[in-house]
């Protein structure tokens, strides 16, 4: 009896493991990168932190659950740069874990929101007014 409990919980954590292929690869916080014609220090505000007084270009993290229209603020002493304004893709990871993880796998990362991700790694932060 000993034996097929362990066979089960060892199944059980496979199962809820594996399938999550798009969490396991792409989980946590995105990362994008900001860049910009400037060599003045700036500060940028994302809706996850603060990177004060930093040059360009920087990598930054952004909230996963809140990709699409998601804005990071870009601030300096001297100039006023227009927001960068997110825009999401699907993961591509996502259609291999529906075909190895099926549903289960698929659900989980949905939950995790890890079926998107941001549409570009790069962007280039414009002035206002330009």
């Amino acid at each position: 009896m000993r034996k097929i409990a362990k066979q089960f919980v060892i199944a059980s954590a496979i199962s809820v493991l594996m399938p999550s292929c798009a969490s396991i690869v792409a989980g946590g916080s995105p990362r994008v990168t900001i860049d910009g014609d400037t060599r003045e220090p700036v500060t940028i505000i994302t809706e996850m932190q603060t990177y004060p007084n930093v040059t360009l270009p920087y990598t930054v993290q952004v909230n996963r659950h809140h990709i699409d229209g998601q804005r990071i603020q870009v601030q300096s002493e001297k100039t006023a740069y227009r927001d960068v304004v997110l825009e999401k893709k699907v993961n591509a990871w996502t259609f291999g874990n529906i075909l190895i993880g099926g549903l289960l796998g698929w659900s989980i990362d949905l939950i995790t929101n890890c079926v998107a991700k941001p549409s570009k790694p790069n962007y280039y932060i414009e002035k206002r007014g330009e």
